[in-house]
Formats: C-alpha cells, sequence, structure tokens
C-alpha cells in the first residue's frame, strides 16, 4: 500500500489547528502543574500535622486513580456543586492537578534526598526550618528534579489525548473523527505521531537548556 502524500497535505490543516488547542491545553496545565507542585511539596515538608496528612491523603488519592477518570470527574461532577467548565477547561484543570501532584513528589523526593546533615546544619546555625528548606536545600534540588520533572510533563501532555472523551478537540478527537470520515488511516496517523513529536521535543528542548543554566 503505497502513502497518499494529497491525503496527507489534505487533512493536515485540520489537525494542525488541532494542534494548537493541544499546545493551548498542554501549556495552561503545565502552568498550573508548576504552581501547584512546590505548595503540594512545601505542605508536606513544612505543614503541620493536620495539612501533611491532608496534603498526602490528596496526593495518594489522585496519584491512585487514572488520568481520565479525574478528567471524568471534572466534567461531570463539577456542575453538580455549581462549577460549570468548558470542556477545554476541564482539562486543563484536571491535567494540571494531576501534573501537580506527580511533579510535588519529585519535588519532596529530591528535597529529602540531600540528607538531613544540610537542614540540621541550617537550624543548628539559627535557620528557621522553612528558611532552610527554600533558600538551602531547594536551590541545590533543582538540577535534580529537572530531568524526572520534564519526563513527567511529556506524559502529561500525551494524556491530553484523553480529553477526546469529553469532545475537546484536540489531536487525537480530530484525528480520530478524520479516520471514521474518510477513511484514511495511515496517513493521518504519522500527522498525528508528528505533531505530538513536535509539541513534547519542544518541552525536551526547553528542559535541557534549563540544565545547562543552571549547571552553568
Amino acid at each position: 500500500m503505497s502513502f497518499d502524500w494529497a491525503a496527507f497535505f489534505e487533512y493536515l490543516p485540520r489537525l494542525v489547528a488541532a494542534a494548537g488547542v493541544t499546545l493551548q491545553i498542554s501549556v495552561l496545565s503545565l502552568g498550573l502543574a508548576c504552581l501547584g507542585a512546590p505548595v503540594l511539596a512545601l505542605a508536606r515538608l513544612l505543614g503541620p500535622a493536620p495539612l501533611r496528612a491532608l496534603t498526602q491523603a490528596f496526593i495518594e488519592v489522585i496519584r491512585g486513580l487514572p488520568p481520565l477518570v479525574v478528567i471524568a470527574f471534572c466534567y461531570f461532577a463539577l456542575p453538580k456543586i455549581g462549577v460549570v467548565l468548558s470542556g477545554f477547561w476541564c482539562g486543563v484543570l484536571a491535567l494540571g492537578v494531576v501534573g501537580a501532584v506527580y511533579a510535588a513528589e519529585i519535588m519532596r523526593a529530591a528535597i529529602e534526598s540531600l540528607g538531613k546533615g544540610q537542614l540540621e546544619a541550617a537550624l543548628a546555625l539559627g535557620f528557621a526550618r522553612w528558611r532552610a528548606v527554600l533558600e538551602i536545600l531547594t536551590p541545590q534540588a533543582l538540577r535534580r528534579i529537572l530531568p524526572p520533572l520534564t519526563n513527567e510533563f511529556a506524559n502529561l501532555i500525551k494524556a491530553s489525548s484523553l480529553l477526546s472523551v469529553i469532545s475537546v478537540h484536540e489531536i487525537s478527537q480530530v484525528g480520530q473523527s478524520l479516520i471514521f470520515e474518510t477513511f484514511v488511516v495511515i496517513e493521518i496517523l504519522v500527522q498525528m505521531a508528528v505533531l505530538y513529536l513536535i509539541i513534547i521535543g519542544g518541552v525536551s528542548i526547553l528542559s535541557r537548556r534549563m540544565e545547562r543554566g543552571l549547571a552553568a
């Protein structure tokens, strides 16, 4: 079976437009995850016992659920309590929460991996615990967390394909619709794969540049 280049270029504009939606969702959900992850990580490390327990319970619940269930909960359950969001913003919220939870655990583990010696030394010098964590441990942990964070963020972008179930017109949803409409399979699948690789590749390049900046 030969590759149909005419079909490839005929349907490419619709998928490129869908890639724009995927990129918007990815950027917004990654931004939300980057805001939420430090809050969750520091709550587990520095908060009072009830807050630490509540944060840990929230993290374990979200980590224990498939992203699709979190997406469905945001889309179907939130309107029951008066929070009505479009499919686009439900996707951003759900993926942002999932990303924040996993990123928070990476941050917490990286900070704790530095050992208790530095923390105890800082406390002995008169630092408050929160200052020791923020000013001494966190900067050292940044270099360690970037590679695993990049991997988690790449998984988050790929998870955006699950938003097709709530009719968000991202790459996966539009690609599936085109396949059902036209029965052109291979060409559309190749376009979808290339577009995902471009978006995830951009995240990887940005991460490597940040790693080199921290190493300089």
